[in-house]
């Protein structure tokens, strides 16, 4: 069931992308206090006429560059098509990837077709969302991520939930049996409670066990936690285990989250027909691009399936990416936040939104909204790649 409330002909404003540019971020020292942020993946793509487009890959350690490479190796492809739209560009992204798409051609996609989307929306003078058919001033429910690979214990996480909520967020998600902290199944189900005795009842509390490797731990901890009335549960195991999901579903009666691993239609109409999940959450950075995003969205909406994004990238381009998708579908759950990422981004780009408490609500610019200061950005990097892709090859 494909989205089907696009706001622009599929063949206006077709784009001829004369240079490709990535940069890879150096690790940020004293960015927030409570942890710090991680490498990220920037690409702008030019057009003929001077007009730049934003996008954002989701990558892991040691795979920045080998992302870099496919973003640079797929936009010299798209110049072989001549003018180039965000559909044409999915289509020829599925003729490469010949059914042997994984998460990290899916995360060079993904930032190339936003780029794209960015580049349709400066064109077309409105904002994403409209494009897509999204609501104008739409508030979209957000939460702070509580990740850490410093802390975890029980008072320090509870300190650091009270101080969200007193920023304005009214729902956190917790990472207990996070394996860096090393705690026992018990250990980790005293911090969920911890934690919720200091943020009381009426602010949601999402737990996510970062997909254990054992079944009788998810079930034991999902049975030590339930009277601390989680949210959600997320990734109780991999969710490539999709009958096991589907399992834990059944037993626990606990809302199931999965989604942020895996890409392409395919797994999460198998989700989807299992039953396995309550709430699906593909990241707007690596599930493979906006109209895969929205057409996972469509096919959980028939399901009674919500789509909650995952977002560990910037705060920056992908962040408004995923708000633009939320602000489209009717089946948005709630969008993710991590805070101590809003610094570091704050520090080279303009934000296309604002985050207003328990909600964000996205400027009416053109495209994603987002301004990049190339040169702070520049600053803050490790790496730089510049293809022009004109006829005369790499620049730098």
């Amino acid at each position: 069931m494909p989205h089907t409330t696009f706001n622009i002909d599929p063949d206006a404003h077709p784009i001829q992308v004369a240079q490709v540019e990535t940069w890879i971020t150096a690790v940020p020292t004293g960015a927030d206090d409570w942890d710090t942020a991680k490498p990220f993946l920037f690409v702008c793509l030019t057009d003929q006429n001077g007009q730049s487009g934003w996008g954002e890959a989701f990558v892991l350690p040691c795979r920045e560059a080998a992302v870099a490479e496919m973003i640079h190796a797929l936009a010299n492809e798209i110049t072989q098509q001549g003018g180039t739209t965000p559909w044409s560009f999915r289509a020829l992204a599925a003729k490469i990837a010949d059914k042997h798409r994984g998460m990290d051609y899916a995360a060079a996609t993904s930032a190339l077709e936003m780029a794209l989307w960015d580049l349709t929306g400066k064109l077309a003078n409105a904002p994403l969302y409209a494009l897509l058919g999204g609501e104008k001033n739409r508030e979209i429910p957000i939460y702070a991520n509580i990740w850490s690979v410093t802390s975890g214990d029980a008072l320090t996480l509870g300190a650091r939930a009270v101080a969200l909520v007193e920023q304005g967020y009214r729902a956190v998600k917790l990472h207990p049996l996070n394996p860096v902290h090393g705690l026992t199944v018990e250990q980790a189900a005293d911090c969920v409670f911890h934690v919720r005795d200091c943020i009381g009842q009426d602010v949601a509390l999402m737990v996510d066990l970062d997909s254990q490797d054992r079944l009788d731990v998810a079930l034991e901890f999902s049975n030590l936690i339930a009277a601390a009335n989680p949210y959600w549960f997320e990734e109780p195991v991999d969710g490539q285990y999709v009958s096991t999901l589907s399992d834990i579903r059944q037993e626990t009666g606990l809302r199931i989250v999965t989604g942020e691993k895996q890409c392409g239609l395919p797994h999460f109409q198998c989700v989807l027909e299992a039953g396995a999940a309550d709430i699906l959450n593909p990241d707007i950075a690596g599930v493979g691009g906006v109209l895969d995003m929205l057409d996972i969205a469509a096919m959980a909406h028939a399901k009674g399936v919500t789509l909650s994004p995952h977002c560990w990238n910037s705060m920056t381009v992908a962040a408004a990416a995923m708000l633009h998708v939320c602000a489209s579908i009717p089946n948005a759950e709630t969008a993710e936040v991590y805070p101590e990422y809003i610094a570091f981004g704050s520090q080279f780009a303009r934000v296309g939104f604002s985050l207003e408490g328990s909600h964000a609500r996205l400027t009416e610019k053109p495209g994603l909204g987002v301004d990049i200061d190339v040169k702070a950005l520049a600053k803050c990097s490790v790496a730089h790649k510049v293809s022009d892709l004109s006829g005369k090859g790499v620049l730098g």
